[in-house]
């Protein structure tokens, strides 16, 4: 079962119209059910659900909920009598279909794929990873953990005390009240131009599912890069 190092992340504001809440389960027939009807006892609607790795016999559920307003106080007790642990509470917009925001993010950086600011914005709607900076590859190796993404040329994970500097301005960038937190740092290709480097509380570490997803976001920026800069006859062979 994840360690939960301290009370999770609250809401930044009293009412939400939409919350993502990051749930850990039991991997068994009916333990979303029962999620399920804590939080409609709660007043809340589930507008989304996206399943996360499986750690033996625990799950992590993201849970886009609508409704009332909520604190972990209240919820956090609820679901734990029902066997689950809320490990975060986030404001969030309402998602669209994950199927037309992909694609409707490619299509807006055809133009210009390469653009570092087309990067942040497909990782932050595309992965579910929020506290995300993406550096110049010279920029990075002021970071261990980014240098060693580079040399490694994979992602990295790993638990520090302190996030990089330019992810601390954020609620999520500064540490679990103590108990470090975790950072992701991750190549944009095998010679990197960018590297991403992301951080969130250690009671919220980075799932296997979200990964993927970050992986999948670079290795298409990379072919779409690729694509834009060939000749135009090359284009059309």
């Amino acid at each position: 079962m994840t360690e939960l190092a301290a009370p999770p992340i609250q809401p930044r504001e009293s009412t939400l119209a939409f919350a993502r809440l990051r749930i850990e389960l039991p991997d068994h027939p009916g333990a979303l059910a029962a999620v399920g009807r804590v939080l409609a006892g709660c007043g809340l609607n589930v507008v989304e659900v996206s399943i996360h790795e499986v750690e033996g016999d625990r799950a992590v559920d993201e849970i886009v909920v609508h409704g009332a307003p909520m604190d972990y106080t209240t919820l956090a007790p609820a679901l734990r009598a029902a066997g689950a642990a809320l490990l975060s509470i986030a404001p969030c917009d309402m998602r669209g279909d994950p199927v037309v925001t992909a694609l409707t993010w490619v299509t807006a950086i055809l133009d210009a794929p390469a653009r570092r600011s087309a990067l942040v914005t497909g990782l932050r709607i595309l992965t579910g990873i929020e506290n995300v900076y993406v550096a110049t590859t010279e920029q990075a190796m002021r970071w261990p953990i980014a240098a060693a993404a580079v040399r490694q040329r994979q992602v990295v994970v790993q638990r520090l005390a302190h996030a990089p500097e330019p992810l601390r301005a954020t609620p999520d960038g500064d540490g679990d009240r103590g108990s470090g937190v975790w950072v992701l740092a991750a190549p944009d290709a095998v010679d990197p131009a960018h590297v991403v480097i992301a951080a969130r509380p250690y009671s919220i570490r980075f799932t296997a599912t979200e990964i993927n997803r970050l992986e999948a976001v670079l290795d298409c920026r990379r072919r779409l890069i690729a694509a834009h800069q060939r000749p135009l006859w090359q284009k059309w062979r």
